[in-house]
C-alpha cells in the first residue's frame, strides 16, 4: 500500500533504468544516467519516509475522543443502566466487627488481628489471615455466632443475618460487614496496568481506566473488553468507550475479580517498528548521497 501511494504521488520508479533497454551511449551519457538514476533513487526514498511518517503520525480524533457523540444538549439526559447489586460468592473474603457497649465482651465475637499484623487489612495477607472467608457452600464461620449462610446474598442482606445473630447474644449490637476482595485487574494498552482494589460499592469501566493512568496513544478504545466470572464459566463483554451507548453497556459497571482489557490499534507493530525503518531508511539515503558526491568526482 505504501508503495503504491508513493509511486501513484511522486511517478518515479527507481527500478525502471534496471530493466530499460541497453544501447551504446557515450560515457558523458552513461555517466548523467548514473546520476539521474541515483537522484531519482534518492527522491523515491526521502518520499517513502515522507508517507511513512505520514500513515503512521495521525491518529483518528474518533479513537481518541470519549463519548464523542454525547451532545451537550443530552447533559440532563438519564441513561438507564440496571446496575445489578453484587451477591457473595465462594472464595470471597467478608470483614466482620462487632461493636457493643461492653468492648472486652464484643471482643470474644471478632477476630483479632495476629501479632505482627495491622488491623488496618490493607494488604492481601491481612485480608487472608483476618478476614472471612466463604466456603464453597456459601457460609462463613464467626467467633462465637458460629456457622451463617452469606452465599448468593447481598452486601444488605448478609449485614442483615449477622445482625440478628448478634443480637441473640449482645445488646445493642452494632455489626459491620464489608467487602475485602473487590479488586478489578486493568490489562492492555493502559499506562499502569495492574490490580486495583475499590473501596466503593460499585465500579466503572471508565474509572478504574483513569486509575490505570488512562488509555496509552496505542491503545484502541473502540474495543474495550470486560471479562467476567461466573458461575457457569466467564462472561465477556465488548466496550466502546467512544460512544455514548457505553453507559448502557451491561459490563459498564465493574463486578469484583472482573478484568478490563484494552486491546491495542491494529498498527501498534509497525508505529513500534517505526524507529528501525526510519533508520534504515536515512541511512539508504546517506549512501546514496555519497554515490552521487563520488560520482560527480
Amino acid at each position: 500500500m505504501i508503495f503504491f501511494l508513493s509511486f501513484v504521488i511522486f511517478p518515479i520508479n527507481p527500478f525502471l533504468p534496471m530493466i530499460r533497454r541497453k544501447t551504446l551511449t557515450s560515457p558523458n551519457s552513461s555517466r548523467k544516467k548514473n546520476r539521474s538514476n541515483i537522484t531519482q533513487n534518492r527522491n523515491f526514498i526521502l518520499l517513502l519516509m515522507i508517507v511513512l511518517y505520514g500513515l503512521t503520525g495521525c491518529q483518528s480524533g474518533r479513537n481518541i475522543t470519549y463519548l464523542k457523540n454525547l451532545d451537550i444538549s443530552e447533559n440532563d439526559k438519564v441513561f438507564l443502566n440496571k446496575n445489578m447489586p453484587y451477591r457473595i460468592k465462594p472464595n470471597d473474603i467478608l470483614y466482620v466487627r462487632v461493636l457493643s457497649t461492653n468492648k472486652e465482651v464484643a471482643e470474644l465475637y471478632n477476630n483479632n488481628p495476629t501479632q505482627g499484623i495491622t488491623t488496618t487489612m490493607n494488604s492481601e495477607a491481612d485480608q487472608y489471615v483476618n478476614g472471612f472467608s466463604v466456603d464453597k457452600e456459601g457460609n462463613i464461620v464467626l467467633p462465637v455466632l458460629g456457622k451463617l449462610h452469606v452465599g448468593g446474598l447481598t452486601l444488605d442482606e448478609a449485614y442483615d443475618v449477622i445482625q440478628d445473630q448478634a443480637n441473640e447474644y449482645l445488646i445493642n449490637a452494632t455489626v459491620i460487614v464489608r467487602l475485602m476482595n473487590y479488586k478489578i485487574t486493568v490489562l492492555g494498552e493502559v499506562k499502569r496496568p495492574g490490580v486495583y482494589s475499590n473501596y466503593n460499592n460499585q465500579a466503572t469501566v471508565l474509572e478504574m481506566i483513569g486509575r490505570a493512568g488512562d488509555v496509552t496513544s496505542f491503545g484502541d478504545k473502540k474495543h474495550i473488553l470486560v471479562i467476567r466470572p461466573t458461575d457457569d464459566g466467564y462472561k465477556t463483554y465488548e466496550i466502546d468507550l467512544t460512544d455514548k451507548s457505553v453507559l448502557t453497556n451491561p459490563g459498564y459497571f465493574l463486578v469484583p475479580n472482573d478484568v478490563v482489557y484494552v486491546k491495542p490499534i491494529k498498527g501498534k507493530a509497525f508505529r513500534v517498528n517505526l524507529p528501525l525503518w526510519s533508520l534504515i531508511l536515512s541511512s539508504l539515503t546517506t549512501i546514496i548521497v555519497l554515490l552521487q558526491y563520488f560520482d560527480n568526482n
